[in-house]
């Protein structure tokens, strides 16, 4: 018989939250049960649910930022003379997610020739999210080239960082198409897919 575990996830980006929320409940060794908020406000109120003995949280500050105007990457791309032209890649994919029949992914990368730097503009549509209908959220931040995971030290590694401080993004550059990865550059041990093709 599996131990039965009641997790209360709070995190105000649905990408990140759906993300976790799909890896928790794959989880064999535990009977997992996952609640899910986007909203600080209802935390103190779930976990009281969950675990009725728990102390209480302190107060936090909510802050609800105003939505931003839409931001043209490549116009904020620092060129330098000596890296060569600019490069607009588009890469576009459907990936799994936790309660629904998936998330649309439109990547688009910015960066000079020669250059490990540059920027992105990230879409993630969630398919069928709200009442039926799609929802979109942009992420948009810069592009940083590493090389190397735990599998393959040759490797290419776009390392995408969010401009609000949220999670990175991993993805191994493979021909022409990107294959997200984990936190730990590890490749999703499923034969679900993680993959974006290469579409301009």
């Amino acid at each position: 018989m599996s131990t039965f575990l009641k997790i209360v996830l709070v995190e105000p980006s649905l990408i990140l939250r759906s993300g976790m929320s799909y890896v928790l409940r794959r989880l064999t060794t535990f009977d997992v049960q996952v609640v899910e908020t986007g909203e600080t406000e209802q935390l103190e109120e779930l976990i009281a649910e969950a675990a009725p003995d728990a102390p209480s949280l302190p107060e936090l500050p909510v802050v609800k930022a105003k939505p931003a105007k839409p931001i043209n990457m490549r116009d904020s791309l620092k060129l330098d003379p000596k890296k060569g032209a600019v490069v607009q890649k588009k890469y576009k994919g459907t990936v799994p997610a936790a309660d629904g029949p998936g998330i649309v992914y439109d990547l688009t990368l910015f960066y000079q020739q020669d250059s490990d730097d540059g920027v992105y503009a990230l879409d993630a549509t969630y398919l069928e999210a709200e009442n039926g209908k799609d929802q979109t959220f942009p992420s948009t931040g810069k592009r940083q080239v590493k090389k190397g995971t735990p599998a393959d030290a040759s490797a290419i590694i776009y390392e995408l960082i969010p401009s609000d401080g949220s999670m990175v993004f991993y993805f191994q550059a493979e021909g022409d198409s990107l294959t997200m990865l984990n936190q730990e550059l590890q490749k999703a041990a499923s034969d679900l897919n993680y993959t974006l093709k290469l579409v301009q």
